[in-house]
């Protein structure tokens, strides 16, 4: 009987999910930058690093090394070495084009400048802003659409000592200077409130690797206590503030280096009852079910929930090519379809284990996106009792339908200087133009949404 149940639980939600999803691509149907503004461009220049594997990655090395290039003659020989590689793949007029590049001269310097124009122009519509002062536009902005927002700093691991106390002087910064400012903007019910009361208006995310010059599994209890030395001060200023703190999720090393700080400065008697903290999960990491039951039974003895933000995670390509030069079982799920099938079993086990590990769904591909909907809806969990995360500059419409729908939807909105921010960005562009993302399934080959719809458990990996 309880398989029986089971079984048509599963057929209620699946139609339930297709339902809900064929919902949203209606409300999107028509939806679309105006002809030749500047969302339209921004487009069309996106569409350029799509139809072409080998022109994409050029492209994305030559973004990626940009601002390390100090002068014109740099720019025009590192085009000229990159896109010369996939030269047979790229139009005839560019190809031409590579000919004449000038390699000094006024044009080698304005070729030079529209390179930098143009890379800031894309790295702009993933980055918020450069500053404290910018970030704050960008946050009213998205209030006005009634969207929440995560800040995170920009910038990979830190390699000094120095960088790690500039790292935590920078997230004491921002905490400060979003928090005198947000913290007194009128209320919206929609993303300041949820099933419980009142939500944290000034959300922030943080990466342990910065804070500790010698964040590394081989020293747990000694990365442990350097990076919770730091982790303190920004916890304690951020509940003296009301702001949210949300741990980010990093690549596979760190992962139960992660958690175990996690673990360990929550349960500290100053944080102990603190209930606006979150970390992140990977859902393409195949330890993650079992991370999830580990942290459901850690919140029940600790005695107060955490959020919990599902992720499908952004390091496939690097988790299986370092397993296999080491010659280890890869860490994280083979294809794609299997991680979308491992985001719905999380979001169920999530939305049923809400008591202690409050949910966040952050996707952009419609499936997921319905299938939250619907298991909350089966599950009997109010749309105020579980939030959507989206990033920054993708998918805008999507958020917008969201809303309209009575969601709570967040943004992870990262801002820093275009130099730290490229592997970042160049991260994002991967994910925008990946032959399998979903965006680039529904928004540019425009493939029927039946098919998109698909329940990814029944889709073959062949």
């Amino acid at each position: 009987m309880a398989k029986a149940t089971e079984s048509f639980k599963a057929v209620q939600c699946e139609e339930l999910t297709r339902r809900y999803g064929k919902a949203i691509f209606a409300r999107l149907e028509g939806v679309g930058p105006l002809p030749f503004s500047p969302a339209w461009w921004d487009e069309r220049l996106m569409g350029l690093t799509m139809g072409d594997e080998a022109v994409k990655l050029q492209l994305f090395r030559f973004v990626d090394v940009l601002p390390q290039l100090r002068s014109p003659a740099d720019v025009t020989r590192h085009l000229r070495e990159y896109f010369g590689a996939a030269s047979d793949r790229l139009p005839a007029w560019m190809r031409f084009g590579l000919r004449l590049l000038p390699g000094r001269g006024p044009f080698a310097r304005l070729l030079a400048g529209a390179a930098h124009f143009f890379a800031e122009r894309l790295a702009r519509k993933f980055i918020a802003g450069s500053n404290v002062h910018e970030v704050l536009g960008t946050i009213a902005h998205l209030r006005r659409r009634s969207l929440a927002v995560t800040v995170d700093l920009l910038g990979e691991a830190t390699i000094t000592e120095k960088e790690a106390e500039e790292s935590r002087d920078e997230y004491l910064e921002l905490i400060d200077g979003l928090s005198r400012e947000v913290n007194a903007w009128p209320t919206n019910d929609q993303i300041d409130r949820d099933d419980h009361g009142p939500l944290p208006r000034v959300n922030v995310s943080v990466k342990l690797s910065a804070l500790y010059s010698q964040f590394d599994a081989i020293d747990q209890e000694g990365s442990s206590r350097a990076v919770r030395e730091r982790l303190r001060p920004i916890l304690r200023a951020a509940r003296e503030r009301h702001v949210f703190v949300n741990i980010d999720m990093e690549q596979y090393a760190v992962k139960d280096l992660t958690l175990h700080v996690f673990e360990q400065v929550l349960d500290e008697d100053e944080f102990r009852d603190w209930t606006d903290v979150g970390i992140a999960v990977q859902a393409y990491l195949r330890e993650t079910a079992s991370d999830l039951e580990r942290l459901t039974e850690w919140a029940r003895r600790r005695g107060a929930p955490v959020w919990v933000r599902l992720v499908k995670g952004a390091y496939w390509d690097y988790e299986t090519t370092m397993a296999a030069q080491a010659g280890w079982p890869s860490p994280v799920w083979t294809h794609k379809t299997e991680t979308d099938a491992n985001y719905e079993r999380l979001t169920r086990f999530l939305l049923e284990n809400r008591r202690w590990l409050r949910p966040a769904f952050g996707s952009h591909n419609i499936r997921s996106l319905a299938h939250v909907l619907a298991a909350a809806d089966l599950l009997d969990v109010a749309p105020d009792g579980y939030e959507l995360q989206m990033l920054y500059g993708m998918a805008e419409p999507v958020k917008d339908v969201l809303v309209a729908l009575g969601r709570r939807v967040r943004v992870y909105t990262p801002y820093g200087e275009l130099l730290p921010g490229m592997a970042y960005l160049v991260r994002r562009l991967l994910e925008n133009t990946a032959n399998e993302s979903f965006l680039r399934a529904s928004f540019t080959e425009h493939i029927p949404a039946d098919k998109l719809l698909q329940n990814p458990a029944e889709v073959g990996n062949g």
